[in-house]
């Protein structure tokens, strides 16, 4: 059977159920507003750090060059920068070229050293990069673009040959050579003979070559007496005996025993 309830009870539901959806609604306005004020921090809290790279010499830059610029705190000593914002652009023309850093104001701490570099690379090779420390927030630079000057890197020698090239030797055993009356020097011909000066006696023999590995054979040597020289010479001679890895870095040529311990250093030549 259907039971009527009285109109104060009726009434009594509807006025629960609108305070409920009231509150449900100002519930949600209140979250909202708490979420709008969370992003007005939020967007307080970002910065923009406008920087203008340049460089002094008159080159024209390759197509397809990129600059990078990178605000980091420095403040840790031997290890990785940490990075706070970095932007990559495309470049072309003359600079100087403006870059605008956003970065988190709020993550900055007074105690921390910071500073803002710069790069320019064309198809990974590097051409310009930035050798100062630029403070980002000096008061001199607070109401003006900082300025990066980048230098040119120096082009990177190719690795020279080991055959048929004049190596004169720099080190031997970590010593630096002295030259008495002439430099020691080391030459290796296309059929595996080798011939040099040891510092006193001219010498020839053989060598073996594999990849990065490198052995001489037996080397025979003029039988002249150098009383400034013989000690250097012995060194030289020793450095032959026990070379078995070598490696060519640019005009360098560096001699390796089986363990990897360096040897020698010599330096290409080149004769007009």
């Amino acid at each position: 059977m259907l039971l009527h309830k009285p109109r104060s009870v009726l009434k009594s539901i509807t006025n629960i159920s609108i305070l409920a959806c009231s509150t449900l609604i100002l519930s949600g306005c209140v979250n909202q507003q708490a979420t709008n004020a969370s992003h007005a921090i939020k967007n307080e809290t970002v910065a923009m750090l406008t920087t203008q790279v340049t460089y002094l010499d008159r080159s024209m830059l390759r197509p397809g060059s990129q600059l990078t610029v990178t605000l980091a705190d420095v403040s840790k000593m031997d290890v990785a920068a940490d990075i706070i914002s970095q932007q990559t652009i495309d470049i072309a023309g003359a600079p100087p070229y403006t870059v605008t850093l956003p970065y988190d104001a709020s993550i900055l701490n007074e105690r921390s050293r910071y500073s803002v570099s710069a790069r320019i690379v064309n198809q990974d090779n590097l051409l310009y990069v930035s050798t100062t420390h630029n403070n980002p927030f000096s008061h001199s630079q607070q109401s003006e673009p900082l300025t990066i000057t980048v230098s040119k890197v120096a082009a990177q020698q190719p690795d020279v040959s080991l055959v048929n090239t004049y190596f004169k030797a720099i080190t031997l055993n970590s010593k630096p050579v002295t030259v008495e009356t002439r430099e020691p020097f080391i030459q290796f011909s296309k059929n595996n003979k080798s011939h040099g000066f040891l510092g006193c006696n001219n010498f020839t023999g053989s060598y073996q070559v594999n990849q990065q590995s490198l052995t001489f054979g037996p080397q025979a040597s003029t039988k002249m007496m150098c009383f400034k020289s013989m000690e250097q010479e012995s060194a030289m001679s020793a450095v032959l005996e026990n070379t078995a890895l070598w490696d060519i870095n640019g005009e360098s040529l560096i001699l390796k025993d089986l363990q990897g311990k360096q040897l020698a250093t010599f330096k290409a030549m080149y004769f007009n």
